[in-house]
């Protein structure tokens, strides 16, 4: 009796362990890029940073080109695909995460703005990805 229980006690730590370490591998690609990437800049519309593999000690440089994913809203920057780059100057991180700069409204006015990139943007296995 002790060692089937003991069997069954080892059979449900493993697999309680094994979800665990599903779910760690899962939640890293969660957006938030900024937890696990590091020297961060924008040059134009494309992010460049260096980020952790999975593993969470192997750096990897990366980069990615954000002006698919971002648009323009008259003056707003939002989560939309189209081509902000094209009405937006002086885009440039202020925050780990957060990038601001100035773009027109449909007036041709200039107002500042900015997003967060840790919305969509994710780290996964060392390489920026949109989400």
């Amino acid at each position: 009796m002790k060692n089937g229980l003991l069997k069954a006690a080892v059979a449900f730590l493993f697999a309680a362990a094994m979800s665990i370490s599903t779910f760690a591998s899962q939640a890293w690609a969660l957006g938030d890029f900024s937890q696990t990437c590091y020297s961060s800049s924008i040059s134009g519309s494309t992010l460049s940073s260096t980020c952790y593999k999975a593993d969470g000690y192997t750096p990897n440089k990366s980069s990615i080109n954000l002006n698919p994913y971002i648009e323009n809203v008259d003056g707003v920057l939002k989560w939309q695909p189209d081509n902000y780059i094209e009405t937006c100057r002086g885009m440039d991180l202020v925050s780990k995460s957060d990038m601001a700069g100035e773009c027109k409204t449909r007036s041709q006015v200039w107002q500042k703005t900015g997003i967060n990139l840790d919305d969509h943007i994710a780290n996964i296995n060392g390489v920026l990805t949109y989400e």
